[in-house]
């Protein structure tokens, strides 16, 4: 009698745990993809043709941050 009741708390306790194992597979289609918005129209504009690229700092502390900044992200 013993052995039958620790044979069924054994498989209570095994089935518990298996639900909970089992608990994150769920077998579902995939959400469907969004309709395409109103304003999307695959055309991407570049701006004007004459941009001139970035200056450099003239300011000796904002040189002196980024020569600091580009040191530290060497280390890394």
């Amino acid at each position: 009698m013993r052995k039958l009741q620790r044979l069924s708390i054994a498989l209570v306790l095994t089935l518990a745990f298996a639900a909970g194992a089992f608990g994150g597979i769920i077998g579902c289609p995939p959400a469907p993809a969004p309709p395409p918005s109103a304003d999307a129209t695959g055309i991407v504009g570049t701006g004007p043709g004459d941009t001139q690229p970035a200056a450099a700092p003239t300011d000796p502390v904002v040189s002196i941050a980024l020569g600091l900044l580009q040191n530290v992200l060497l280390v890394f």
